[in-house]
């Protein structure tokens, strides 16, 4: 990193390599696209048009997305949107545009005053007050403004000072309103903030605080090879989840201590980080990952980049050994094909989105992702690099978020993991290229899907929008957003005619209404070489397309099954479970007395995998969606599976069956008599989740909407339990909660009235009797029902209401054989007239403490020193020179464990 007269500047860093080679990548067998460069007027273009679409200089403030209006970006992003503009200041050569940028880094922090007001420390986020710190120090490098090295000086002392202490072993809190987590979030922007503020002012006490974060954050937040963790918690220890804002701010403070004291240890803990984040924070393609649709990750990537930048630019530095100049080249180019690849994909407007690996060519833009290619052609200098799309196997699972081209949709996060296009309206399109369909050829395509509408289509092209049609896949309404349902289809051609598709090819997914504006969400979607339409057990099979049965017919029109004897049962052959089926939906109708459905395997002898108990509806005419729960551990690969049809005390017509389909889904089993906790629902729709006063609980419920929560599954025991209490708070009316087993439509058992209590987070205990009996194992849905706002939920019970307050049991703890790793980057100091120790590790999530032995003569002296983790330093007492000492420090973890120990001379660490 370039240091100028004590401060950090920030150029431009530039490429050595001409084109990027991606070791252990599989391209498309066409090879890569031309070689192109990026220009130098690139960055300006770029800041341009983000300030063009995002920045009010009437409010002085960024919009948070294209649709600007009153939405403003959040606190914390808008400092990190004005070190952008700083940095496109420092690398501009545009004499006109610098000139704006000058006075945009003054408007940027006036606008943040004008709407948060002068004094910030009433944010409960010290990473919030932190990265406004960073940006403060760096604007007085920038301005020479004395006001903003005393706002950083102020904030970060304020943060250092009252949110550091000895729990864990040091480290900075992440709430000044409550102590509960200690992040990386705000830990290593604090050791990086404390960098500038050293470099700035000299003063030991921020270079100091910035060596006692970064120790300590090593330690506790890392795994010592590069990975960094998000938290760690008083119960949960710490929570292993490495993101790039975190990646980037760890680089960065590595860097900066690497450039003050010139110990390599940093330098190489900042490589190893970077090498994390090329290995596992990317997709197949090498591209940088999205991170969205969390609103503060999304946008990681611009913290991330400006760290790299800093990284490469002390790999330019002199003395840099054959190595680290090696390792530099590489993350160079790997980063020019990065922004090579993201700027291919702008559109006419000069942004592009988050997901870097696409062109989003219409659609709303958020400012924070939109950031991440302008901070990349800021810092970056313009390189040469292959645009490259990795091959896709047509026959496994595509992430519809990995696309190439798209319209319209938005990247949402999916209730089954990953992310969806949502907001998916008609002429919307998804782009997905060189999916190699092999020679066999492809038959059906399944994609998964769900509408809370009537669903809609997806006209299935090849090579292009007006591209011969080879599918059309029918999506339907599948009762809700976050209920989601294979969609399958057979390969056809426009007149109906079957094909088969072979070779590679772009894919497009064109969307198309039946009635509904919105359509559906999307998930994945693969092609398969049989009709998925009769073997995938996650799409809607038919009842009717039965392979076998006995003591059962098809209604006249061959739609459904009915005439449904006692005993009776429908085979299906080669139903494909694939990893396991967790649950299963039988849309059904009971005119009669009702009965049961038991689901086998292979034979009617066979495993029972689920047993679905089916109501007295009174009308064959009633059709009603019923639920069931499945062993997983037997409903894996492929079977025959059969339906055995049983009535109520042996009589005959239990219901009739039009179709069903199971589900990957799986809940926890919750005891009826114990707490239910009302946010650790397996589905939901029209809800949303907030936490405060300690508690985490259902919130945002508006009546019109239709909230619901399902579980799955409750578990009621031999006995039926006779009441059900709510722990609920309004500062409404209230309403009803309405609980229903098995379905949507299933039996009431309940309606439990919610009242007013003068306060969202006052919550009370509602209660009402059960309205039948209910035993064993069932799907449970709360159904919450009013004309207004209602209530927020915190928990549930169909036991004692005790349980409510009972403290939370503490975990068993995990207990191993294993012993720790050694600590490592041992140094010694003379501190006065003795010597302190310093080092980093052990990274064991279990690490405990260290013990430290001091030998003289080979005869110990002294007791032996317990230190703990994350400490990371103590002075030896009773030592008079250095010579003839040796000491051994031995790793200690939870279960008691100890380590060989790590033995050295005293006088081979000491800096004399």
């Amino acid at each position: 990193m370039n240091r100028k007269k004590g401060k950090w500047l920030f150029p431009r860093v530039s490429s050595c390599l001409l084109a990027l080679a991606l070791v252990g990548t599989s391209f498309f067998s066409g090879g890569a696209a031309p070689v192109k460069a990026y220009q130098s007027t690139d960055a300006d273009t770029a800041m341009k048009a983000f300030n063009q679409k995002f920045w009010d200089p009437q409010a002085k403030y960024f919009w948070e997305n294209t649709n600007q209006g009153d939405a403003y970006q959040s606190f914390w992003i808008e400092a990190e949107l004005w070190e952008l503009v700083m940095d496109a200041y420092l690398n501009t050569s545009d004499p006109v545009l610098k000139t704006e940028l000058r006075a945009q880094i003054d408007d940027v922090f006036d606008g943040a005053v004008a709407k948060y007001g002068s004094d910030w420390l009433d944010n409960p986020f010290n990473d919030d007050i932190m990265w406004w710190a960073m940006g403060s120090a760096r604007a007085y490098e920038i301005t020479n403004d004395s006001k903003y090295l005393d706002k950083a000086k102020y904030y970060f002392d304020f943060v250092y000072d009252t949110q550091r202490d000895d729990e864990f072993g040091g480290g900075i809190w992440w709430l000044n309103s409550e102590h509960v987590t200690k992040n990386a979030c705000v830990n290593f922007p604090a050791a990086q903030a404390a960098v500038f503020l050293y470099n700035i002012t000299g003063d030991s006490h921020y270079l100091d605080a910035a060596t006692d974060i970064y120790r300590w954050g090593k330690t506790i937040l890392s795994d010592g090879n590069g990975k960094i963790f998000d938290r760690i918690e008083p119960v949960a220890g710490p929570i292993p989840h490495a993101t790039h804002y975190n990646q980037g701010t760890f680089i960065g403070a590595a860097v900066g201590l690497y450039e003050i004291t010139g110990d390599v240890v940093y330098l190489d803990d900042a490589i190893k980080a970077a090498q994390f984040v090329k290995e596992h924070q990317v997709d197949d393609n090498g591209m940088l990952n999205y991170e969205g649709p969390n609103v503060d990750l999304k946008g990681g990537k611009t913290i991330l980049l400006r760290n790299f930048a800093y990284l490469l630019t002390a790999l330019e530095g002199s003395g840099i050994s054959a190595a680290h100049l090696q390792f530099g080249e590489e993350l160079s180019d790997w980063l020019a094909f990065n922004t090579e690849m993201a700027w291919s994909h702008r559109n006419a407007d000069g942004l592009v989105d988050g997901n870097w690996i696409g062109q989003k060519v219409s659609g709303t833009y958020d400012s924070w992702t939109a950031s991440n290619v302008v901070q990349a052609l800021t810092v970056f200098a313009p390189a040469q690099a292959s645009l490259n799309y990795v091959s896709r196997d047509a026959y496994e699972k595509i992430e519809v978020r990995t696309y190439n081209i798209g319209k319209g949709f938005v990247l949402e996060g999916s209730p089954e993991g990953s992310l969806q296009l949502g907001g998916v309206q008609d002429g919307h399109y998804a782009a997905y290229k060189n999916v190699d369909f092999g020679n066999d050829g492809a038959s059906g395509v399944i994609a998964r899907a769900s509408s809370g509408t009537g669903g809609g289509t997806i006209e299935v092209r090849l090579d292009g929008l007006t591209g011969p049609v080879v599918g059309t896949i029918q999506v339907e309404g599948t009762g809700g957003w976050s209920n989601f349902m294979d969609a399958a289809a057979l390969l056809k051609d426009e007149s109906g005619n079957p094909v088969q598709v072979t070779g590679v090819h772009d894919v497009y997914f064109l969307f198309k209404k039946t009635q509904d504006d919105y359509l559906f969400n999307l998930n994945w979607f693969k092609f398969t070489k049989n009709d998925p339409t009769r073997s995938n057990a996650y799409t809607k099979l038919q009842a009717e397309n039965l392979d076998d049965g006995v003591g059962l017919s098809i209604n006249g029109s061959g739609t459904y099954v009915d005439h449904v004897m006692n005993g009776a049962y429908a085979l299906y052959r080669d139903i494909d479970f694939g990893s396991g089926a967790a649950g299963v939906t039988l849309f059904a109708a009971s005119g009669h007395q009702g009965g049961s459905v038991e689901i086998r395997l292979d034979s009617l002898t066979g495993p029972v995998i689920s047993k679905i108990p089916v109501p007295a509806l009174d009308d064959w005419n009633s059709w009603v969606s019923l639920m069931g729960i499945v062993d997983d551990q037997s409903a894996v690969g492929v079977h025959d599976v059969y339906f055995v049809f049983k009535g109520k005390d042996g009589n005959d017509f239990p219901c009739n069956l039009d179709w069903f389909n199971f589900t990957t889904v799986k809940g926890r089993e919750w005891e009826a008599s114990g707490k239910i906790e009302a946010e650790d629902y397996t589905n939901a729709a029209s809800l949303g989740k907030e936490t405060g006063g300690g508690q985490t609980y259902l919130a945002g419920l508006y009546g019109p909407n239709n909230p619901y929560a399902m579980y799955n599954y409750v578990d009621f025991g031999a006995t039926s339990p006779q009441k059900l209490y709510i722990q609920a708070a309004s500062d409404a009316s209230g309403g009803v909660v309405e609980v229903r087993i098995d379905s949507m439509q299933g039996p009431v058992i309940a309606n439990v009235p919610v009242t007013g209590t003068s306060g969202w987070q006052n919550f009370q205990v509602f209660s009402a009797d059960l309205e039948t009996q209910v035993t064993g194992e069932h799907v449970v849905f709360f159904l919450f029902k009013g004309s207004d706002w209602l209530f927020n939920v915190d928990k549930y019970t169909f036991g004692d209401p005790a349980v409510f307050t009972m403290p939370e049991p503490e975990p068993e703890p995990v207990t191993d054989t294993v012993p720790p790793g050694e600590v490592e980057n041992v140094r010694a100091v003379l501190d006065g007239n003795q010597v302190r120790l310093y080092w980093d590790g052990p990274y064991d999530l279990d690490g405990s403490k260290v013990l430290i032995s001091l030998y003289l003569c080979n005869q110990q002296t002294g007791a032996t020193l317990e230190v703990e983790r994350g400490v990371q330093t103590v002075l030896l007492p009773g030592v008079s020179g250095h010579e003839g000492y040796t000491i051994t420090i031995q790793s200690v973890d939870h279960s008691g464990n100890n380590s060989s120990g790590y033995s050295f001379l005293l006088e081979d660490k000491l800096n004399l």
